[in-house]
C-alpha cells in the first residue's frame, strides 16, 4: 500500500512552524496540530485495511463457496456411485444367500437320501449273503452223492462206457463185494500237453456212496491198473477254499491223545477233547484254540514232526497225480515213506 506523504506548510522567514500555522505548545512542549493529522493518517489507514479486510473476506468466501459447491457435487458422485455398488452388492450377497440355503436343503435331502440307500444297501447284502449261502447249499446238495477220482490215466477207459468204467473202477481200487451203481461219470478231454482231468462220478445209493468214503478213509494207498489215484468228495470249489483253510489245524490235532476233530459241512471244525467239543467257523481262532490244547496235551512240548511230513509227502503225491508224474515220485519218496511207515509200526 503506497505511504501517504503530508504536504508541506510555507511558513515566513525566522518563523517556525507554530508561529507560522497560529499553533502554540502546550505545556509539555507537543504540539498538537501534529497528533491530530497522524490520528487521521491512522484513521484513513484503518478505512482502507478494513476495505480490504472485506475484500479478501469476500474472495476467500466466493472461494470456499466455489470449492464447497465443486466438493459436494463430487461427493454426491461418489455417494450415488456408492450406493449403486452397495446396492448390486446386497443383491449377489442376497443371491448367494438364497444359493447357500438351497445348496443346505439339496446337501440335507442328499444326506438322508444317502442313508437310506445305505440301509438299503446293507439290507441287500445281507439279503446277497443269505441267497448266495443258499445257493452253494443246493449246490452242495446237488453234488452230495458225487466223487471225484484224481490220477486215472486218461484213455484206460478203452472205449468202455463212463459208468461202467466207473463202476469197475471203484470195485478194483477199493476191493467193494460188489459194483456200485452209478448215476453218470464223465470227465472232459484234456488239452494238448495237460495232465489227465478228474473223473466225476455220481454214485446213485447215498449209503452207497457213505461206504465208498468210509472205505476211501480207511484205505491209505489206493491203486488203479498199478497207478496210484487219490478219491475225494466232489465239493462246490468255494467250500472246498472254505475247508482248506482248515489244514492247518487238523494237521496240529492230528494223532493227539484224547482229541477227536472232524470238518462238518460246509466248512465247520468240530473239536473234542474231554468230553467238551467245540465249533469253529474261523481258522484263526481254531489254530489259537489248538495251540492252547496242544500245549495242555503235550505239557509244552513240540508237535511230532513225523505226522506233519507224512501228511506233506501225501500233497505231494497228490500233485505229481495231478501233473501224471506219479512214477516220478515213487522213485524220489518211495524210500522215505517206507521208512516213515515202519517208525510208525
Amino acid at each position: 500500500m503506497p505511504k501517504k506523504v503530508l504536504p508541506k506548510l510555507d511558513t515566513p522567514d525566522g518563523e517556525g512552524p507554530s508561529e507560522a500555522s497560529g499553533h502554540s505548545k502546550d505545556a509539555s512542549g507537543t504540539v498538537t496540530s501534529t497528533d491530530n493529522i497522524v490520528l487521521g493518517a491512522i484513521a484513513a489507514l484503518r478505512s482502507e485495511l478494513a476495505g480490504v479486510k472485506v475484500e479478501i473476506c469476500d474472495k476467500i468466501e466466493n472461494k470456499i463457496s466455489e470449492v464447497t459447491a465443486v466438493l459436494r457435487g463430487e461427493i454426491a458422485s461418489l455417494k450415488a456411485e456408492n450406493d449403486k455398488a452397495i446396492t448390486t452388492l446386497r443383491n449377489e450377497i442376497e443371491s448367494h444367500g438364497h444359493t447357500l440355503q438351497e445348496l443346505a436343503n439339496t446337501a440335507s435331502g442328499s444326506s438322508d437320501a444317502i442313508r437310506e440307500l445305505e440301509n438299503k444297501v446293507e439290507t441287500l447284502r445281507g439279503q446277497v449273503t443269505s441267497l448266495s449261502e443258499k445257493c452253494l447249499d443246493l449246490k452242495g446238495c446237488s453234488k452230495r452223492q458225487n466223487l471225484r477220482v484224481v490220477g486215472v490215466k486218461q484213455g484206460k477207459e478203452d472205449g468202455q462206457n463212463a459208468r461202467e468204467f466207473a463202476g469197475r473202477l471203484l470195485k478194483e481200487a477199493l476191493g467193494l463185494d460188489e459194483t456200485p451203481v452209478i448215476d453218470r461219470a464223465l470227465r472232459k478231454k484234456p488239452e494238448d500237453n495237460e495232465p489227465p482231468r478228474h473223473l466225476i462220478v455220481r454214485v446213485h445209493y447215498c449209503h452207497t456212496y457213505e461206504d465208498i468214503m468210509k472205505k476211501v478213509m480207511g484205505t491209505r494207498d489206493i491203486t488203479f491198473c498199478g497207478r496210484w489215484i487219490q478219491i475225494f468228495r466232489d465239493l462246490p470249489p468255494e467250500v472246498a477254499k472254505r475247508r482248506a483253510t482248515f489244514t492247518a489245524v487238523r494237521r496240529m490235532l492230528r494223532d493227539k491223545p484224547g482229541v477227536k476233530y472232524g470238518l462238518l459241512y460246509p466248512a465247520k471244525l468240530r473239536v473234542s477233547h474231554d468230553g467238551i467239543e467245540n465249533f469253529f467257523t474261523d481258522p484263526e481262532k481254531a489254530q489259537q484254540y489248538a495251540e492252547r490244547l496242544i500245549g495242555d496235551v503235550d505239557n509244552g512240548g513240540s508237535l511230532d514232526p513225523i505226522p506233519l511230513l507224512t501228511d506233506t509227502l501225501h500233497l505231494e503225491r497228490i500233485r505229481y497225480i495231478i501233473n501224471d508224474k506219479l512214477e516220478d515220485f515213487d522213485q524220489i519218496w518211495r524210500p522215505l515213506i517206507e521208512h516213515l511207515e515202519i517208525m510208525n509200526k
